[in-house]
């Protein structure tokens, strides 16, 4: 996927705790410009995924920035993963290589006039886990196609169209309307 991780560089800043991702940012803060990059190389338990909420294979690779915006601590990070689905239109099992952009603000904590979902943090510590969670939760679509052009199934006979032909009459009308036809055939 060509995401390289360099796990040792980075650990003076971060922190796993308890399936949560929490870097300090107190060096960040002491800079008018600061930022730090961040790795990570991460099991989907740590970003609290179970199989349930997405089918992963393997880890997920998060390459990252916190960088001080003033009031606020800024995070900037991708994530490479790949998960399986199902396609909607003819069954088939699909596997997709996907990539999450994470773009949010945290605010200090007690911060006024923030929005319920607003991000905080607290004692220089930002938990970036459940932002990095939303985000590949949304990056995973919500209708898999195996290929742009699948067929799908025949309706009547149930044969995958994108390996045989059917000659099926597909085309059904509601049996209220069948009268309808018979007068528009006149």
């Amino acid at each position: 996927m060509g995401l390289l991780l360099d796990k040792d560089r980075f650990r003076r800043y971060n922190v796993t705790v308890d399936n949560m991702i929490k870097i300090n940012v107190a060096e960040i803060k002491k800079r008018l410009v600061g930022s730090e990059s961040f790795q990570y190389d991460l099991a989907p338990a740590q970003l609290n995924l179970s199989p349930e909420d997405a089918d992963l294979e393997g880890h997920i690779l998060v390459e990252g920035e916190l960088s001080n915006g003033g009031d606020v601590i800024l995070l900037t990070a991708a994530e490479q993963f790949v998960c399986h689905g199902t396609c909607a239109r003819c069954l088939k099992d699909v596997r997709l290589e996907l990539t999450a952009r994470v773009e949010e603000r945290y605010y200090p904590e007690g911060t006024e006039g923030l929005e319920e979902d607003a991000f905080t943090y607290q004692f220089d510590m930002v938990d970036v886990t459940d932002a990095l969670r939303e985000a590949l939760l949304l990056a995973i679509p919500a209708r898999v196609l195996c290929k742009p052009d699948c067929k799908g199934i025949c309706p009547v006979c149930g044969a995958d169209r994108n390996v045989t032909e059917c000659h099926c009459d597909t085309h059904s009308i509601d049996p209220r309307l069948e009268a309808l036809k018979a007068l528009l055939e006149k």
